[in-house]
């Protein structure tokens, strides 16, 4: 019966053999069309200026860790001080501490991204003020976070209140920080070098105007 059952799950294996071979031809087949195609329609797209390196590229890092690390350190904590457990408490600090290490990190690599000369943008009269308001919040909120640490470092059992509406704040900016952040990125295209050097073609061609953002009402020239 063993010879039985051995023979027949050969056949099968034999059998499930040239379909396994054909699946894998066929999804390479698919992955290289697909990979011409994506070469295919870049072939006009203007290649962005890399000359600038990693610098441009640490402070979106810092900023994914900087927000992460703070929320899931503060959430945590306060769940473990609820709770009683000493150990989320513990963590929660250490990642709170991290979190706060990367909000120095973000601040100081987007005040270096700032004063680094770079070329200019067709949305630059728009990002202004939203720059403004996420520079400096962001230097209020390092503030108020490297006083929470300072705070949390003094507090060796259950959080008090003050230190968890405080660290609620705290998180509520980050996520305000965040937003402009993102209105600067995905709406402008602040420190997007293909934006960029779309914008200079443009300059060149006589268009030196952004476009601008149509309200509900409509002008007289439509």
């Amino acid at each position: 019966m063993r010879n039985k059952k051995s023979a027949r799950g050969t056949r099968h294996s034999a059998r499930g053999t040239p379909h396994s071979a054909l699946d894998s031809a066929g999804l390479c087949v698919l992955l290289t069309l697909g990979w011409s195609g994506v070469a295919c329609a870049q072939d006009a797209v203007p290649v962005p200026p890399l000359d600038a390196g990693i610098l441009l590229t640490f402070h979106p890092i810092c900023v994914h860790f900087a927000t992460a690390l703070t929320v899931f350190g503060l959430v945590l904590d306060w769940i473990g001080s609820l709770r009683g457990q000493a150990r989320w408490q513990q963590t929660g600090r250490l990642s709170f501490f991290a979190g706060v290490v990367a909000i120095g990190l973000a601040v100081l690599s987007g005040w270096i991204e700032q004063e680094l000369p770079r070329p200019a943008s067709a949305f630059d009269a728009q990002i202004h003020n939203v720059l403004f308001y996420h520079e400096y919040l962001g230097y209020g909120l390092l503030g108020v976070f490297v006083v929470l640490a300072v705070a949390r470092l003094r507090i060796h059992d259950r959080l008090p209140s003050l230190f968890v509406i405080l660290s609620a704040l705290g998180l509520a900016g980050l996520i305000v920080q965040g937003y402009l952040g993102g209105e600067l990125v995905y709406r402008y295209g602040a420190g997007v070098r293909a934006v960029q050097v779309l914008s200079t073609q443009q300059a060149g061609c006589g268009q030196k105007k952004a476009p601008v953002e149509r309200s509900g009402a409509v002008s007289v020239g439509d």
